[in-house]
């Protein structure tokens, strides 16, 4: 996946154009954005694809507010034909760069009576039949097969990615955007059966506005019917009482340690993984006043928090690297960071870089 751009001079000839012409201009977007929480949409174009947590949108301004290269090219076409002011400063100064590791984790497993009431049902229901309409929801159901031929699971539709589960081991995942519908179970699968789907993003346009999501019925194995489902939608609006957990069980000092270069002693330190799906907690003390780039690089996918605030999703395949936190949810010291990683992190530990990092360029 690409970051798609669109080349400065192409704008600033284009914008000259319709300006010469008296034309009248609305600049979408001025300034970018971040789609926080779980607030992203999502296309469909044959294929669905979410949105990324990112809204920085090639802007003039960029997702912090910085004006970039863009930005100058256009203020110089405009003035050519209406005053501008004074303009903003034009050094963007590096945010910090340092790391918090990762002191506290329990497992998903673990906290699921803090998340939210469990009802049952005959067949699986929509997420929003529960009225349930961001985030992740937990199916589960009982597997009492004592043959030794293989089985498969198949759903309806999966929208819009389920990680599966045989008494909480990874099975396989179903995503929608790969069209999958079946999935293989070991042959004498038995036992406490999980899906847990995650709603990606709603489609923001079409005929696809307002479908439920979910895990989308019939389910089925070997073409029977699964019935008695224990549903849970999680509430993850408010992660406190997760963090709280997580206080209980680990260091609850502010710590913080600086990069290092390659081949430095910190950058050889052995890191300790985050196999998810499972909560853990960094704490660190806020180094200057100002917004901070969180580095998702080693990780797999998942949801950030800090200090309550959900940052929003991450997810190795890119294109975004880097989530932005504003410096309004940040304290001198004590910012407490939660994140929720479904599969597994090559480090256990939060990194801070200088610059944001939206991936591979694509114009």
């Amino acid at each position: 996946m690409h970051h798609h751009t669109t080349p400065v001079a192409e704008i600033a000839r284009s914008l000259d154009g319709l300006l010469h012409r008296g034309g009248s201009v609305n600049i979408y977007m001025l300034q970018g954005g971040t789609n926080f929480g779980f607030t992203n949409g999502a296309n469909h174009k044959g294929t669905y694809a979410p949105i990324v947590t990112s809204y920085d949108y090639d802007a003039p301004l960029d997702e912090a507010g910085n004006p970039t290269e863009k930005y100058w090219a256009m203020r110089d076409v405009i003035a050519k034909y209406a005053p501008v002011g004074e303009p903003p400063s034009a050094e963007v100064p590096a945010r910090p760069q340092f790391a918090a590791p990762l002191t506290a984790s329990v497992q998903l497993w673990d906290v699921l009576d803090q998340m939210g009431e469990w009802t049952r049902h005959e067949n699986p229901p929509t997420c929003d039949e529960l009225a349930h309409y961001h985030g992740f929801m937990l199916y589960r159901t009982e597997l009492g097969y004592q043959g030794t031929d293989p089985q498969a699971l198949a759903v309806g539709e999966v929208r819009d990615r389920a990680q599966v589960f045989l008494d909480q081991d990874p099975v396989g995942v179903l995503s929608r955007d790969h069209h999958e519908h079946v999935l293989p179970l070991p042959a004498n699968a038995s036992g406490t059966l999980d899906l847990l789907v995650e709603d990606l993003g709603r489609v923001d346009y079409g005929p696809r506005i307002g479908e439920p999501k979910g895990l989308i019925a019939p389910a089925q194995i070997n073409g029977k019917l699964v019935t008695e489902w224990d549903v849970l939608p999680l509430n993850l609006d408010d992660i406190e009482p997760v963090a709280a957990k997580l206080r209980g069980l680990g260091v609850i000092d502010s710590v913080a340690v600086e990069l290092g270069e390659p081949g430095t002693a910190e950058d050889q330190a052995t890191p300790t993984p985050l196999v998810g799906p499972a909560f853990g907690r960094a704490v660190f003390d806020l180094p200057e006043a100002g917004d901070l780039y969180l580095d998702t690089q080693g990780w797999g996918k998942g949801v950030v928090w800090i200090n309550g605030f959900c940052l929003g999703r991450y997810w190795s395949r890119g294109p975004q690297r880097t989530l932005y936190v504003p410096g309004p949810v940040l304290r001198e010291h004590g910012n407490e960071l939660i994140v929720l990683e479904l599969h597994a992190t090559a480090h256990g530990e939060a990194r801070f870089v200088p610059q944001m990092d939206l991936g591979p360029l694509e114009f």
